[in-house]
């Protein structure tokens, strides 16, 4: 398992589990390529989910100069986010907690505020597109409930509670405890002790990017193209072309371009071989199950994180369907963890999960009796991507990550990804962040300096790795 995590993820599979979210596929995106692959673009960006199509969509806005090509190795957002949880929610209070244990609070408060403002940003961005295809997103605000099952997690909430509101007192009520009695009587979980109630979002996320790719490429049609079934399978720098000085191959050729933005999250190290180990791919599962007649919320007004000694789960139920869609599985303690991480293909499930997800709604939820209980209507896996420091990788490639010349402002390799499984709180603003920066702009202001990449914080993740590698620690790194 410690080798794994040093090799390379490889391309995405080629025959992927199949994703409910991505049917059916969007109409106008489904196989899309142009009759010829374009030779010369101002940028290419690598992979179509929801922080590439930010991306292309910053530049597309604030740059009416540019050509952009987007190359994707399988169908327009049929990786991460077009496999995830359809959640927008940031765990405020525990994010909090986990980022002050790491980088203390000045560090804990900015990238708090920054996932927190996803949600308002990713609604704005789902109402640009207009009713029909806003309401097809389904991007709404839920209530949260994050349930714990012992004594002792529900005291650890009250004190993080306690510690988050003494640091954003301009967020006290926005969360609060509910105890048994609530948990049991409200909420219909039995056996909870517990749980932090609050606010958050949900999505059908493959809806929500292929609208807005849709929407960019009918608004700027003569500077998009948009490449599916197109790996990208190297990338060479020479000053043959000194305006166009990257040659990114493909199996339809070759195209030259003047930067590339990797956001390609889990296989990022495919082609950027300086960051294996660094930033390393890790297979989730997730189902989507039938409610039955025992399950008590029935209006999809909720979304749901059950915390467990050893892991947790997640649940989410549409609002219109009423299905349940539930993720997870990971309830093994640390070696659990531990055990997807390397792990670059979403062609296989991860069986251990799969089982435990077709049976807790029924134990968690109190629903053992006879009666008609959830059923598993699909289930599937995806890609996310881990890093060693816990933060996600935003910025310019230096040349430390890189097997070949390193670009500049005028000529450059950039990267967004690394989110490790909370991509909606993260990867929207981080894919403006990263165009805001290819434009010479200040992002520190808003912007969390931790996930900025750099020469100095990619010599420390070397040091780092170079501890760790292919050891015990080198795993507990990653997670």
């Amino acid at each position: 398992m410690s080798n794994r995590v040093l090799q390379d993820p490889g391309l995405p599979a080629r025959q992927p589990t199949a994703s409910y979210w991505q049917q059916p596929l969007h109409s106008g995106l489904s196989g899309i390529q142009s009759t010829s692959l374009p030779t010369n673009r101002d940028v290419v960006i690598i992979g179509s989910g929801i922080t590439a199509c930010n991306v292309a969509r910053e530049l597309l806005q604030s740059r009416r100069d540019l050509t952009l090509t987007v190359l994707e190795a399988r169908e327009v957002c049929s990786g991460a986010t077009g496999r995830n949880g359809g959640r927008i929610n940031c765990v405020a209070v525990l994010d909090y907690d986990k980022y002050y244990r790491k980088f203390g609070k000045e560090a804990a408060t900015k990238i708090v505020r920054f996932e927190l403002a996803h949600f308002d940003a990713i609604q704005n961005a789902a109402k640009d597109l207009g009713l029909e295809d806003f309401e097809k997103s389904e991007v709404r605000e839920v209530g949260t409930c994050a349930a714990v099952f012992e004594d002792k997690q529900l005291e650890d909430l009250k004190q993080k509670l306690a510690n988050f509101e003494a640091a954003f007192p301009d967020l006290q009520g926005r969360w609060r405890i509910a105890d048994q009695k609530e948990a049991i009587e409200t909420f219909k979980i039995p056996k909870a002790k517990g749980a932090l109630v609050g606010q958050a979002g949900a999505a059908w996320p493959y809806r929500l990017i292929t609208s807005i790719w849709a929407s960019l490429l009918t608004s700027h049609s003569g500077r998009l193209t948009i490449e599916s079934n197109t790996p990208a399978t190297n990338i060479r720098r020479a000053g043959v072309n000194a305006d166009y000085p990257y040659a990114i191959s493909t199996p339809r050729g070759v195209v030259r371009a003047r930067h590339i933005f990797h956001c390609t999250e889990g296989h990022a190290s495919h082609l950027i071989p300086g960051l294996r180990g660094i930033i390393v791919p890790r297979r989730g599962e997730m189902t989507v199950q039938t409610p039955g007649d025992q399950f008590h919320q029935k209006d999809g007004a909720y979304s749901w994180s059950f915390y467990f000694p050893h892991g947790f789960d997640y649940l989410t139920q549409n609002a219109r369907s009423g299905e349940l869609f539930v993720g997870g599985g990971d309830v093994g303690g640390e070696e659990a963890l531990m055990q997807p991480l390397g792990m670059g293909s979403d062609a296989e499930e991860i069986i251990t999960a799969k089982a435990h997800l077709a049976g807790v709604l029924g134990v968690v939820f109190g629903q053992e009796n006879p009666g008609d209980p959830p059923k598993m209507r699909a289930s599937w896996t995806g890609i996310m991507a881990n890093t060693l420091d816990g933060v996600p990788l935003v910025g310019m490639l230096p040349q430390s990550a890189l097997d070949r010349t390193a670009g500049d402002r005028n000529s450059a390799e950039w990267i967004c990804a690394g989110y490790g499984g909370y991509g909606m709180v993260n990867a929207w603003l981080c894919g403006r962040a990263v165009v805001k920066m290819f434009s010479g702009e200040d992002v520190r202001d808003w912007f969390p300096g931790e996930y900025v990449m750099s020469s100095e914080r990619m010599e420390r993740l070397q040091e780092k790795l170079e501890k760790v590698k292919g050891s015990q620690m080198h795993l507990k790194a990653l997670l």
